[in-house]
Parts: structure tokens; C-alpha cells; sequence
């Protein structure tokens, strides 16, 4: 919710939107997802299997996560209930 900012990481709700429920017209929802799914994805970002429209931030800021940062943040969204009108920004 808050990112890291020393490492110049932001928080997920800056462009997730503040539920993390996505903003149109295409920046996904992350919640209702699976652990290991995320987890895979932050990965494949990371090592450049894995790439988006310019500018492609994610690539930039799942470049600076470790594997510890990767395991904790998709834990954390896994962890996170859905609401019921889950609808993107």
C-alpha cells in the first residue's frame, strides 16, 4: 500500500487503483488472484519473459524486487478479500 520509496518502488495502489481492483482502460485488478500466479508473474517480469505496451513499468519495478519481495507481495495480495463490487478506477 505504501511501495519503497528509497528504492524508488511504488505502492501497487498507485496504478491498481486504491482497491486494487484495477483502472481502466487496462491496468489489471490484482486481488482474486492466486499466490503462485502472481509470484510467477513478478518473475517473468523480472527476468524479461514477460513484457507490456511502453512504458512497461512493471518490468522496471519488478526488476528491483528480490525473491524475498517477490514471495511477500504475492502472499500479501493472495491474502486480500475481493469485494463484492469489485470494479476497476
Amino acid at each position: 500500500l505504501e511501495g519503497d520509496r528509497a528504492r524508488r518502488i511504488p505502492a501497487c495502489v498507485q496504478c491498481h487503483g486504491r482497491r486494487l481492483t484495477g483502472a481502466l482502460p487496462a491496468i489489471p485488478g490484482l486481488l482474486g488472484l492466486p499466490r503462485d500466479y502472481v509470484a510467477g508473474q513478478f518473475a517473468f517480469w523480472a527476468n524479461g519473459q514477460r513484457k507490456a505496451a511502453a512504458p512497461d513499468c512493471m518490468a522496471h519495478i519488478t526488476g528491483q524486487f528480490t525473491v524475498d519481495d517477490i514471495r511477500a507481495v504475492s502472499t500479501w495480495l493472495a491474502a486480500q478479500p475481493v469485494p463484492a463490487d469489485a470494479k476497476p478506477a
